[in-house]
């Protein structure tokens, strides 16, 4: 049962995320919504790279290349399994400004190096 001090709305649900992205590569949906904003995230996310010296500009270019030519299957959502005791440095809390719901608890993780977490591809 939900309460009213702590919701997940669908757009910040990990399960949700996931379903909705697996039914659209599923589906080989090439009209999708879900795919066109998650190749925008990763072009937007190379140029921020880039600007912040984590990537050169050949790194950048690649990163475009591949993004413009992936197909669906490519973004076919994986599971990555997360240590509590190794991501708790980097746990950001989400302002409430900035929350799908006010009344939520939403975190960013980022900056994860990848010696901290296995991934799992699921069917």
């Amino acid at each position: 049962m939900a309460t009213p001090v702590f919701t997940v709305p669908p757009s910040s649900s990990p399960l949700q995320i996931y379903q909705d992205l697996k039914r659209e590569v599923d589906g080989g949906d090439l009209h999708g919504t879900i795919i066109k904003v998650k190749r925008l995230g990763i072009r937007r996310g190379a140029d921020v790279m880039l600007k912040r010296g984590k990537i050169d500009m050949g790194q950048r270019d690649e990163i475009l290349a591949i993004c413009k030519m992936a197909t669906p299957e490519h973004f076919r959502p994986i599971l990555c399994v997360l240590p509590k005791s190794d991501v708790l440095p980097y746990v950001q809390a989400v302002p409430v400004k900035a929350r799908a719901n006010p009344l939520s608890q939403e975190y960013i993780v980022a900056d994860v190096p990848t010696t901290a977490f296995d991934v799992i591809k699921i069917g």
